[in-house]
């Protein structure tokens, strides 16, 4: 049979101790010596009356001072708390204030800016196309693109073809849709592309395709890569049928001067990748190269910077022609 322990002498002499601490002040220490004193004096009365009144005026007079300390404590330990409730709140107030300057300060750097150049078969880095592969791989909501321009023969400005490492960066964009089919999504994952041609060939696409454009080889000369990867992505949307999971729209516009490719992800990184020419001495032709990406990240969830560029991606949309299908 087991025997429960008892504490031991010790403990129990700590325990009174904390009990006698936490209760008893020496105010309260104080008032009872003086009841003591006073119970003293009435007794002593019987004996020796004018010691007894003596000693019965001077507890009487002491324990009055002892309640005035007492309400004093009282008072003082009121205020102390209404001190701690107001810097609290002073504080707590402080906090907020300093909340509110942080974020406008962040609003006013709301974007993240930086030059990636071109290191293709450099030691100091890769491709430039690998900054943009990286962030279609990225992408949860959206993948909205203005392609490079790739003028065809007699535009004055004839390209052999684009940059090899430019593929791997349409192969990307064709991986992550075939993903998004692969399982449940709550918003689809849409991709819309913007296919720049010469506004000659623009019209005459125009008029022979009011009601969906169905693309040739020819409509894109110099520019075989973007052909083959629309024909790739086009089958992924019939594919995709209308399980919801992707929204495919492929768009035709004139060519825009000046204009960089665009690449807008989410609302929350937006790319411009800055082709270049490489003139072949001797040849007709010239490479088209990268220079390199620039990449800005949104830092106010879109608002500063992606939602604009979302804007002139609609009102490109209003002039430009669907793509319907490719024909090889």
């Amino acid at each position: 049979m087991s025997v429960g322990r008892t504490p031991s002498n010790n403990q129990s002499e700590s325990d009174l101790r904390g009990f006698l601490r936490r209760h008893f002040t020496a105010v309260d220490f104080l008032k009872a010596v003086l009841s003591l004193a006073l119970g003293f004096g009435i007794a002593l009365l019987a004996k020796d009356r004018g010691s007894a009144v003596g000693l019965i005026a001077l507890a009487v007079v002491m324990v009055c001072a002892a309640f005035a300390l007492d309400r004093m404590r009282v008072t003082t330990e009121s205020d102390l708390m209404s001190a701690v409730a107001n810097t609290r709140d002073e504080a707590a107030s402080q906090l907020r204030q300093l909340r509110d300057d942080l974020e406008r300060h962040i609003d006013l750097v709301h974007a993240g800016v930086r030059f990636v150049p071109d290191h293709q078969g450099s030691e100091d880095g890769g491709p430039g196309y690998d900054t943009a592969t990286a962030a279609v791989r990225r992408a949860q909501r959206r993948i909205y693109v203005v392609g490079d321009y790739s003028p065809p023969v007699g535009e004055g400005a004839t390209l052999s073809k684009p940059p090899d490492e430019r593929s791997g960066y349409l192969d990307a964009i064709e991986d992550e849709l075939e993903k998004a089919l692969s399982g449940p999504r709550d918003v689809p994952l849409s991709y819309h592309r913007l296919i720049q041609r010469p506004p000659e060939l623009y019209q005459q696409i125009s008029r022979r395709s009011p009601d969906g454009v169905v693309l040739t080889r020819d409509d894109m000369a110099g520019d075989m890569q973007a052909f083959q990867h629309l024909g790739r992505v086009l089958q992924i949307a019939k594919s995709a049928a209308a399980n919801g999971r992707i929204d495919i729209q492929i768009r035709l516009i004139p060519f825009l001067p000046n204009c960089p490719s665009i690449l807008l992800i989410d609302k929350r990184e937006l790319q411009f990748t800055i082709p270049t020419r490489i003139d072949q001495p001797g040849d007709h032709y010239a490479l088209q190269g990268l220079h390199g990406v620039l990449v800005m990240e949104d830092r106010a969830s879109g608002a500063q910077l992606c939602d604009h560029f979302e804007r002139v991606f609609e009102r490109l949309k209003a002039k430009s022609l669907t793509i319907v299908n490719v024909q090889s």
